[in-house]
This record gives C-alpha cells, structure tokens and sequence, in this order.
C-alpha cells in the first residue's frame, strides 16, 4: 500500500486495497534488494508499482519522475485520487479507448 511519507496516508488506492508492506528492515536478508551507484544523468526504470527508495544522503538529491506506457494500454479512470490527477479526462478520453490525448504523448514509436 503506497502511503504518503509524512502521515501515512493511504492516498492514492483505497485503503486496505492493497497489503501493507513488512517490516523490510527488520528483515532484509529476507529480501531481495537491489541497488547502484548513480552519477548525475544515470536512470533507473521500473514498474510503478515496485517497492523503491532513496538512502539518506549529507547533499540535495534531485529526481526526475516519468511515467511511460506502452501503446496497448487503454482509458480506465479510477474512482479514487490518482498521482498525477487529469481533472476533466474522462468527459474527453472515451472508458476503454487508447489513451490518445495531448497529455500522453508519443515518445517512441516501433520503426515499420
């Protein structure tokens, strides 16, 4: 259950919707983390749904979040608040439909 870093809120699936996470680290050996060595302009790709975080650090970390999806994917609004939010979506992008729409544009497309 994804929840906000200051009170736990879980904000963007209902509550009890999804399983809270264990106690990792109590635990890690249990777990199967993974990590890198990251210099400025290096990225790290992974499901939006992967369990993920940053270590501390002494300086200011920047991030850059994008989201990606591939051309099968089709319209389905969610009755909950959804990150980011796309007020107004659903009265223009038909339930089912691709998701073709200026707030989703084309980054990559397969050569013919």
């Amino acid at each position: 259950m994804p929840r906000t870093f200051m009170d736990s809120e879980a904000r963007w699936f209902p509550e009890g919707s999804l399983a809270d996470l264990p106690d990792i680290d109590a635990d890690r050996a249990s777990f199967p983390i993974l990590g890198w060595e990251l210099e400025p302009g290096d990225a790290v790709y992974f499901h939006m749904l992967t369990l993920h975080a940053a270590g501390g650090s002494e300086t200011r970390r920047r991030a850059f979040s994008l989201r990606f999806m591939g051309d099968d994917v089709t319209h389905a609004p969610r009755p909950w608040k959804t990150s980011p939010e796309f007020p107004g979506l659903t009265e223009q992008l038909p339930v089912g439909s691709a998701m073709d729409h200026p707030l989703f544009p084309l980054v990559w497309e397969r050569p013919a």
